[in-house]
Formats: structure tokens, sequence, C-alpha cells
């Protein structure tokens, strides 16, 4: 594991030892870390060395979105705030219900690439939540928190204006495919956040999963959705099957996803979305 300074005041691993990205920022007397990422030690190790070179202490964590890679570390801010959408933290309630009881999560880490990762597993529910957006403030410091959907219905990006950065969660994969068949992703949603995020001051995008990016990738991104959800509407009015569409989708050249099965699910789910329109 090692992690980044990325710019004045902004930190993250990206290397993927943690699975989800995490990242802090480091505001004028407290520290904020945005994801929790996958790998106990590794969350305690970044914590600690932030906090011995700054000299501040964490107060809050924020999770950006539901999925395990994002929130597995969350026990190591045990005692921050952690703040979540109000779909996120439904969601987590659910699967730490229904998904990872301790059964489930031992049967887990019997396949699991490194199960030593999570020694000691506790899940760890956000103790705040918001509707829309949030702002939190240290100072004269401002941090921008919204929750606009896209990967899953409870995605939210984490700005700090002063530094021009932020944080995306996974409505960002940068260099591979983007993951879009959670129950609750939708396409076009997506396509405003991208929007959003190029109307917004930024100079260092640090999205779920890969490296730091700017609003090149961010626009790369852009043009990819836009196109295919313009030839999945337009094949769904001349009314093509979902195979036909999802195979035409499938050729629009992009990056390559890491598992194959992830874009065919991500591009049904999309015309499932847009076929609801």
């Amino acid at each position: 594991m090692t992690y980044e300074k990325v710019t004045e005041n902004v930190y993250a691993i990206t290397d993927g030892s943690t699975r989800g990205n995490v990242a802090a920022f480091v505001l004028p007397s407290e520290i904020i870390f945005v994801d929790s990422g996958m790998s106990l030690p590794f969350i305690r190790k970044f914590r600690e060395e932030l906090e011995k070179e700054t000299g501040k202490k964490t107060s809050t964590l924020v999770i950006t979105h539901t999925h395990f890679d994002h929130v597995a570390g969350n026990q190591v801010f045990k005692d921050c705030r952690i703040i979540a959408s109000k779909h996120t933290k439904e969601r987590m309630v659910h699967s730490k219900e229904n998904d990872w009881t301790p059964e489930k999560f031992e049967e887990w880490k019997k396949t699991a690439e490194d199960p030593s990762a999570l020694d000691g597993f506790e899940y760890v529910l956000p103790t705040e939540i918001f509707e829309n957006n949030i702002e939190l403030e240290d100072y004269e410091t401002k941090i921008i928190i919204k929750n606009t959907g896209g990967h899953t219905a409870g995605s939210s990006y984490v700005y700090y204006p002063e530094a021009k950065a932020l944080i995306a969660g996974d409505n960002l994969f940068i260099n591979s495919f983007p993951w879009a068949g959670d129950q609750s992703a939708n396409p076009q949603k997506w396509i405003d956040t991208f929007k959003e995020y190029l109307s917004l001051d930024v100079e260092y995008f640090i999205p779920g999963h890969g490296p730091v990016s700017t609003k090149i990738e961010v626009q790369e991104y852009l043009d990819y959705f836009d196109k295919v959800v313009v030839l999945m509407r337009k094949m769904i009015t001349q009314g093509f099957s979902e195979d036909k569409i999802v195979e035409k989708a499938n050729e629009v050249e992009f990056h390559p996803p890491k598992r194959e099965q992830w874009k065919e699910m991500s591009l049904k789910k999309w015309h499932q979305v847009l076929s609801q329109k």
C-alpha cells in the first residue's frame, strides 16, 4: 500500500491495494476520509500515517456508495462521524442483515483473494445521513457532498473547492469499463453527473477505481455513455430485441472490462432502465 499526495491537502490510495480507492482531505483542524476500502491493515496504516504527518485527527468518514469494496473498512473509523446518503445507508442496512451476516462472511472468506485483509471484520453502518446534499465546514474551508445517482441511486461525490479536487466513487472507473449492473444503476443520471463534474472547478478527479484523472477522462466517459444511450434508445424505438441491442452496444469501442460478463450485465441493466422511459 502506498498513498500519494494528489495536491496540497489531498491524499489517496489508488494502487488497487484497498480494492476500492480511499482518499482523504486535510482541513485546517481535521481530516476527512472518503470511503474505507477493503483492507483493514492498509486503512489503519493510512489513517495513522496521515495523522502523524499532518498532526491532525480524523473526524469524519464519508461513504460514496454502498458497495462492499468501499465500506468494508468502516470499523477503522468507528470513533468518527460516518456520513452517507439516505439510499446508501438503507442499502447497507439491508446488506448487513442479509448479505454480510457472520455466516455468509465466513463463506466468502473461503474464496476471497486475501481473507486476512478483513481479519476481525465488523460491518459498521453510517451514523449520519443526508437526502440530496450536505456541506461540511472547518473554519473558512468548505466540503460539498452531493448525491447524484448513476452507478447506484445513492452514489455521491465529495468536492473540495479550495483544492480543486473531487472524489467520485464508482461513478468513475478510470482505464476500465464501468461496472453498471447494480440494481439501481441509471445511465441517464450517470450522464448528468459527468456533465455536473465538468461544470465544476476541478483539476483532480479521484475515481472509485483507477488513477487520479482530469476532465479529459471525464469527457471521454461522457462521450461513451452518450453514444451508447443514443444507440440503445434508437434501437428500442425501432423495436429491436434486448439481445440485439446489447450486441450492438457491445461493439462500441471503449476500455475493456475487468470481467467480460460484467460488461454484458451492465449493458443489459442500461437497456432495462432505458426501456422503461
